[in-house]
């Protein structure tokens, strides 16, 4: 009687949780397995009229986790007096007070006045379940991968300090705060402390990092723990050796693997190439010819030995255990890429760009994926704008393409040690949307994954694309200044 019972909720929660995606249903039905009593609950937040609230005047709200939720509020705006990345620089403060700010509309207006449509499924549902949650006496936190792993945390605060949909949104602020000094660091890491108020401002007032960034999704804490990750990657390789940011850039590298299954493999690979690139030799080549043709014989064999091992079935170590890693070793990963797209285009709706990876043969396979690449980094074009959302990701696409090319272009000009890091930034960048690309199939999924990514490009591209503006503007402002002298000559002459 009881599996009936728990067979019937789990089946209620999935029809009610239905527009929020078949892989949370899956998390549901586990949870659900430590909460018999969620019956009750099934669909009537769902069918309620969601985008309307006024929690503010809600007792329920200010008697759980508003007040901790306001606490969080006024840390986040007093963090300059604990940092010095931003109390340095009275333009550096008044940038992070100005894109805090716009980060905290957001929050409050989804939290308190209406939902606006980014905030409504993950966002909703990842809420109300960590709520229902920390109701419950029989459960408890299980580290588990990916979206229950971002549940479990929002839980754990919940039980602790109140649920609030204000204080999830403002835990991401937060998340997103300590991006922001980590990013500053990064900058004066790479000696690219020019312009770093504009920096700042194109990665934080960002509209897509402005939404995703304010509600309760994991995308702030993928950004921050990833930042984090190159942060003391860049770190110990300044260093030259092993010491303490070596056990640094493996504690936040495995945090960032926790928020999401794809990044725990980036992570390997990312551990991987900061160790290579602190320790090798090849790296501290002096000569840019050499280095160049290092890589040259390096790449080809690194394409090959993905390939290889895309294709390849690896033994089953673990065929008790079927996690996350043994499915990685036993499986044929282009196989499985190319199902996996057939299956999410159909279900895509109308954002899809329905590119497709041919395994059928070797040519078909690397046209395919450079499509799908472009097309993640690019689309929609301009000639598939249909809608203001399309306009909007459409722009947002031109301005990745500008920072892309200036990002290229400043590496190209660079020297030295700072040519090597920024080229090391540059595979960092391509390696994770490489990634994100093979498993994405619409821009409205891609405008998610960029975010992580997006910082790279700013901070490499943003420096030469304000000097090219500068001299734009400069010839712009010589040019009208010697018409109008040339005009007041003649005027001269004819008097």
């Amino acid at each position: 009687m009881e599996n009936i019972d728990l067979i019937r909720t789990c089946n209620t929660m999935r029809s009610g949780f239905q527009e929020w995606g078949d892989t949370l249903a899956y998390s549901l039905d586990k949870k659900l397995k430590m909460v018999g009593q969620l019956e009750r609950y099934g669909g009537q937040y769902i069918e309620g009229n969601w985008p309307f609230s006024i929690p503010v005047l809600s007792n329920d709200l200010i008697e759980s986790g508003f007040l901790m939720a306001i606490l969080l509020f006024l840390t986040i705006f007093i963090m300059p007096l604990f940092s010095r990345e931003l109390r340095q620089n009275k333009q550096i403060l008044i940038g992070y007070v100005f894109v805090i700010g716009l980060h905290q509309i957001m929050a409050f207006t989804n939290a308190c006045i209406y939902q606006t449509l980014m905030a409504r499924n993950d966002a909703r549902g990842f809420h109300i379940f960590a709520r229902e949650l920390a109701r419950n006496e029989g459960w408890n936190f299980d580290f588990s991968i990916g979206q229950e792993f971002y549940i479990d945390i929002l839980t754990t605060v919940y039980r602790w300090f109140g649920s609030s949909h204000l204080l999830g949104e403002q835990l991401s602020i937060l998340a997103f705060a300590l991006s922001c000094i980590v990013f500053l660091k990064i900058l004066r890491q790479l000696e690219a402390g020019r312009y770093r108020l504009f920096a700042l401002l194109a990665f934080g007032a960002y509209p897509t990092m402005i939404v995703y960034g304010s509600i309760t999704v994991r995308e702030s804490y993928e950004v921050f723990f990833f930042m984090l990750t190159v942060y003391f990657g860049i770190k110990m390789a300044g260093k030259g050796g092993a010491n303490l940011y070596l056990i640094a850039l493996i504690l936040s590298a495995l945090a960032a693997g926790f928020f999401h299954q794809a990044l725990i493999f980036y992570m390997v690979f990312l551990v991987l190439l900061f160790l290579a690139w602190t320790f090798l030799p090849i790296t501290r080549l002096k000569s840019i010819k050499k280095l160049s043709l290092v890589a040259w014989i390096i790449i080809p064999f690194f394409l090959v030995g993905i390939i290889i091992f895309l294709n390849m079935k690896m033994l089953d170590l673990r065929p008790a255990n079927r996690g996350v890693f043994s499915t990685l070793i036993d499986v044929n990963w282009l196989e499985a890429i190319s199902n996996y797209r057939v299956e999410s285009i159909k279900n895509s709706g109308r954002t899809a760009y329905g590119v497709y990876l041919d395994i059928t043969s070797s040519y078909m396979m690397v046209y395919s994926g450079l499509k799908l690449y472009v097309y993640y980094l690019f689309a929609p074009f301009p000639w598939n704008i249909g809608s203001l959302t399309d306009l909007y990701a459409s722009t947002e696409s031109i301005m990745r393409m500008i920072l892309i090319y200036f990002s290229v272009k400043q590496w190209r000009k660079a020297y030295g040690s700072q040519r090597r890091l920024l080229g090391l930034m540059l595979i960092l960048y391509f390696s994770i949307t490489f990634m994100w690309a093979l498993g994405t199939t619409n821009y409205g999924t891609a405008m998610r994954h960029h975010m992580l990514s997006w910082w790279i490009i700013v901070i490499i591209g943003i420096p030469p694309l304000m000097e090219k503006l500068g001299r734009f503007l400069f010839r712009s402002i010589v040019n009208s200044s010697s018409h109008r002298l040339e005009v007041t000559s003649e005027n001269l002459d004819r008097n």
